[in-house]
């Protein structure tokens, strides 16, 4: 990532680019084991499984079930609303990534379920 600063005084008009700072790094894109603690209150369902994740921009945007099913940011067909994801990484004193978490709310007519994420 790049971020681009200008400054402009009456001498002249300079452009500098500046390297992202290394905490702002995150996650690749693309699908990581994790461990899912998933929760409907309305059921009285908890339950914790090691399912596959598809990061992408820093945020979880599918749950794949591994038996055929998942829930997905964006349009679907099956008329849930999946919100959150956004990942919040965990860092060693050396500045790698060791963790990252993120939450996942899907909500329907059937009430609301919770996903609490951990990659490791």
């Amino acid at each position: 990532m790049v971020i681009f600063f200008s400054s402009i005084n009456s001498f002249a008009h300079e452009t500098k680019f500046v390297d992202s700072p290394s905490y702002l790094s995150t996650l690749e894109n693309g699908w990581y084991s994790a461990t899912v603690q998933y929760s409907n209150y309305s059921t009285g369902t908890n339950a914790k499984y090691t399912l596959n994740v598809k990061v992408e921009y820093d945020k979880i945007t599918n749950i794949d079930f591994g038996n055929g099913g998942s829930v997905h940011s964006g349009f679907n067909n099956e008329g849930y609303i999946y919100s959150g994801g956004f990942l919040i990484v965990e860092k060693d004193f050396a500045g790698n990534i060791v963790a990252a978490t993120a939450a996942v709310t899907v909500s329907d007519d059937n009430g609301m379920r919770y996903y609490k994420i951990r990659i490791e």
